[in-house]
């Protein structure tokens, strides 16, 4: 075997190396993103409805009906930052948290095999429960927190404001 054919070699296995390292950097970091992903539940919006940024000509013509997000196409406007200027964010973020899980046991059950129906009436259960006591606390915080001033009424009232069209449409 001559020395240039010795280098080659060497050089091929480290090229081999390199890229099955790249290969597998590349892989752990699709499987890390996908858990992480499934681990934060619905805590994450859907795409699309995220702040968008503005683009020349945007107030010129209005978007087409398929490229804006659910909500909109029907009507309704778009969030305008944290519901209640973020005086609830505080309380509900563990309950987001809490019902995330009551949503994933939902998901595992309606996916596991052999399906278990008494498994999900159980996961289905649960998560009504939850999203009932998340309900019941917003509904009280709301009343503790009207109770304070004007401006802090205001901004509640804010959160309740008709999305899209005046009052009463939808």
């Amino acid at each position: 075997m001559t020395p240039l054919s010795k280098r080659l070699i060497i050089a091929l296995v480290v090229s081999v190396a390199v890229n099955l390292l790249l290969g597998g950097l590349f892989v752990g970091a699709a499987i890390q993103r996908h858990r992480m992903r499934a681990e934060r539940g619905m805590m994450m919006p859907p795409r699309g409805f995220g702040p968008r940024q503005a683009r020349p000509g945007d107030d010129e013509r209005p978007p087409r009906a398929e490229h804006l997000p659910r909500d909109r196409r029907e009507g309704r406007g778009p969030r305008r930052g944290p519901m209640f200027d973020g005086l609830l964010a505080d309380d509900l973020r563990p309950r987001r948290e809490v019902i995330g899980k009551a949503r994933a046991a939902v998901h595992d059950a309606l996916v596991h095999e052999p399906f278990d129906a008494d498994a999900l009436d159980r996961s289905l259960t649960a998560f009504g429960t939850e999203t009932a006591t998340t309900q019941d606390i917003l509904h009280k915080r709301i009343v503790e927190l009207s109770k304070k001033d004007a401006e802090t009424r205001a901004k509640l009232a804010r959160g309740f404001e008709a999305r899209g069209g005046p009052a009463g449409e939808p």
